[in-house]
């Protein structure tokens, strides 16, 4: 028998009794250059399409699909090779009828369905007592045995990505809490933390734009108060109704909302999009709530990769959206008291010497005090 070599993932799963009888000397080649190709993968799109590559390789398939669907991953995560180009789109409903099958199904053997004109073999991939996803591969009799002995380890190794993935994920968003809260909370321009702000949350939930709507006094109507993106300066006059799009439906429900689609959603104002050129595909939107009293809606606009925003990204927004609505609700509490006391009492010109005047209260005592 040929001896494995290949570091400790080829030495466990020889321990392990994994591959105990490789067919030939190519198979087992095949089988350490898909479990190396796995180990090397930095994120779980490299993971499935290494995976998908080495499957192929492993058998006399010509098409084949990976699916890794897990609730820690911010979305799904699917690829194929050698279908019809909208395979993914019309097996969307049929995959997860299939986890579902293949939850039932024995662990050793693969599931056979048809889909269309395809005879697929199922090949679930399990990891602590749960399946994760699936190999799909058309045309075949049989799942190469070698392949199938290897799954164990390749469910293992695809759990613990996920849990990286997700640890990694969850480690971004705190930082980018802190980072928001933490500039909001100094004493510089607003202006200046909003871009930050702005900036910070957009790189933590992958967008290419974001926006602030503030309610004018009446709240009546939004204006775009802050903007980061390609429409930045498209924006600063456009007003429009605080009943009107995905942002009045969330001012008034007061829930954030994720909509991944806005060609599905009848409530999408696209008016925006019209006057800027700009195209949104989804979005975020979250109310910004300085106590109980709403005075505005963050959005960000456009994950990148044409990928879905998820829950997490819903649950982060959430809470910066209370750290930028209240330096907001405080920077009109000072240009209040400034209105009614400095100019009022000191005149028109009181903030001409000040460093900062009108967005922090520390120059403004400052200037007092002399």
């Amino acid at each position: 028998m040929p001896r494995w070599r290949g570091g400790r993932l080829t030495d466990c799963a020889m321990r392990s009794g994994i591959m105990t009888e490789p067919a030939s000397c190519d198979c087992l080649s095949g089988a350490l250059r898909l479990i190396d190709a796995i180990q090397a993968a930095q994120d779980m799109h490299q993971c499935c399409q290494s995976l998908l590559e080495q499957a192929l390789a492993l058998t006399t398939s010509q098409s084949g699909f990976v699916l890794v669907s897990d609730p820690r991953l911010p979305s799904e995560h699917f690829l194929s090779s050698g279908f019809e180009p909208n395979f993914e789109a019309r097996s969307l409903a049929d995959r997860l009828e299939w986890l579902d099958q293949l939850a039932d199904a024995p662990e050793e053997r693969p599931t056979r369905v048809r889909f269309g004109e395809h005879a697929l073999a199922l090949q679930p991939i399990r990891a602590s007592g749960r399946v994760l996803g699936m190999i799909g591969l058309a045309g075949v009799d049989e799942v190469d045995t070698g392949l199938q002995q290897l799954m164990p380890v390749i469910g293992t190794m695809i759990e613990r990505l996920a849990a990286k993935t997700s640890m990694e994920r969850k480690l971004l968003h705190f930082d980018t809490f802190l980072e928001v809260s933490s500039l909001l909370a100094k004493p510089v321009g607003l202006s200046e933390s909003l871009d930050i702000a702005l900036f910070s949350s957009m790189k933590a939930v992958s967008a290419e734009a974001a926006s602030i709507l503030l309610l004018d006094e009446a709240k009546q109507r939004f204006r775009f108060f802050h903007v980061e993106g390609a429409a930045k300066p498209l924006l600063g006059e456009i007003t429009f109704d605080s009943s009107e799009g995905v942002a009045g439906r969330v001012l008034q429900s007061l829930e954030a909302q994720v909509v991944n689609d806005v060609v599905d959603d009848v409530q999408f104002y696209g008016q925006i999009d019209s006057k800027t050129g700009f195209r949104t595909r989804n979005l975020i939107a979250v109310p910004l709530l300085a106590g109980n009293d709403p005075i505005g809606v963050l959005e960000v606009l456009n994950r990148s990769g044409n990928e879905d925003f998820t829950v997490d990204d819903r649950l982060l927004l959430v809470a910066v959206a209370d750290q930028i609505a209240y330096a907001i609700r405080n920077a009109q509490l000072f240009d209040q008291v400034v209105q009614a006391y400095c100019k009022r009492r000191q005149g028109e010109d009181s903030c001409d010497k000040c460093p900062q005047p009108l967005e922090s209260w520390d120059p403004c005592n400052q200037y007092r005090e002399r």
